[in-house]
């Protein structure tokens, strides 16, 4: 099984941060659309859906990874953060795994603007060439000297939100297959990825997850670009729910951050995973940014043993409600006997009698991206009494809809 390894928090480091999701910055909700359309897009995206994370060992010179991404603000940044691993590496515990070796490769990434026709690279923006186990080394000191599950390339660009953007990464070492880094990605069921996994071109397409824009997603080439694969060929190898269920596919989804050249930093998508179950947990989601009656809760597990019961509850006005869905592997949700209302600002929790996957931020996560699981920006799920073993910004796989009161129309 390939995973990445946790390693226990000790107190984060304070850092500079920025919310992505004022009004003045959504230019995605600009200008009215339809209901039809409003129940697809992030708007209508589920705020979970992974289980586990994955690596794809750059060891070969035509080996390629896509990160395709969309901000959600304007923005001018000097870093762009992705998922990376090089255990095996000459730098970290040399010849004991499979996820690096030698001197860690390489490592170029370039990002690059996506044709809005074919969902394709286009022009190059910016680039970096940096040996792996340097840039591993850089960003372990930024963390406290933690092991990093994030790594960036210094890339200067100004974003605009709603557009495609791509990050190419490939080994260009001499001897890749001696000298490698593996690029990671969390991993959700290849059957409930939904647009993630196919060159979706609509911003509106509907069965988004991970509060992503429906044409996010992470692609495979190895024939150095020519040709790129999605959904469960996405990877140097294939990957399963449960690490070996072939009754499951998995594909690797994306997960990124930014930081702006004033030092704040942006998450894009900060959660991975690591096939933890979470029994009898409550999530919260702070501060919604619209007015919403939800209609619906839903849970996501890779089990069979059942999410249990649901109960959603508005934590300013006590107002609650339950439901039973079916139990059972994957996505479950239920109609509420009544909607709960939620207001702007108001904040309200989803509890599950039963078990349901973890959504994790490790603690070079936490460090990067500390305002997510606080009511300020994007990201506001949380634990209010965290289940042992986990963090208050570990998010059990819980939501409440059918939009998010959290990303306008």
């Amino acid at each position: 099984m390939k995973r990445l390894d946790t390693r226990a928090a000790r107190s984060a480091a304070s850092a500079r941060i920025i919310p992505l999701a004022c009004a003045a910055a959504f230019t995605l909700a600009a200008g009215a659309i339809s209901p039809a359309l409003a129940a697809g897009g992030r708007a209508g995206a589920l705020s979970i859906g992974i289980e586990n994370v994955n690596d794809s060992p750059l060891k070969a010179a035509n080996y390629r990874t896509l990160l395709r991404f969309v901000p959600r603000a304007t923005m001018t940044v000097d870093r762009v953060y992705f998922g990376f691993k090089l255990r095996g590496a000459n730098c970290w515990d040399a010849g004991n795994a499979g996820y690096g070796a030698g001197d860690g490769g390489l490592m170029q990434v370039r990002l690059v603007r996506i044709d809005k026709a074919t969902g394709l690279p286009a022009e190059t923006i910016d680039a970096e060439t940096v040996n792996g186990c340097t840039r591993h080394d850089q960003a372990k000191a930024e963390v406290n000297d933690q092991i990093p599950v994030l790594v960036w390339a210094s890339l200067q660009a100004t974003l605009k939100a709603g557009r495609m953007y791509g990050l190419i990464v490939s080994n260009v070492h001499a001897d890749p297959a001696r000298n490698f880094f593996s690029f990671n990605a969390p991993i959700g069921d290849a059957a409930l990825a939904g647009p993630h996994g196919r060159n979706e071109l609509s911003r509106y397409a509907k069965g988004a997850v991970m509060s992503l824009d429906p044409r996010e997603h992470v692609a495979w080439s190895e024939d150095s670009g020519s040709t790129w694969r999605y959904g469960k060929a996405n990877g140097q190898y294939p990957s399963y729910i449960n690490d070996d269920d072939i009754n499951h596919p998995a594909i690797r989804l994306p997960q990124y951050g930014f930081r702006l050249t004033n030092g704040n930093t942006a998450p894009g998508q900060p959660y991975y995973a690591y096939s933890v179950d979470c029994v009898g947990c409550t999530v919260a989601y702070a501060n919604a940014k619209v007015e919403r009656d939800l209609t619906e809760v839903g849970g996501y597990t890779a089990g069979e043993t059942g999410i249990g019961t649901l109960t959603l509850k508005n934590l300013d006005t006590g107002q609650q409600a339950s439901c039973t869905p079916s139990q059972g592997h994957g996505f479950r949700k239920c109609s509420l006997p009544a909607a709960v209302h939620v207001a702007p600002g108001q904040s309200y929790s989803i509890r599950a009698t039963g078990s349901v996957e973890l959504m994790k931020m490790d603690y070079s996560q936490r460090v990067l991206f500390p305002q997510v699981g606080t009511s300020g920006g994007d990201f506001t799920a949380h634990q209010p009494s965290p289940a042992p073993g986990t963090n208050k910004q570990d998010v059990p796989n819980l939501w409440a809809g059918p939009r998010s009161p959290h990303v306008p129309n």
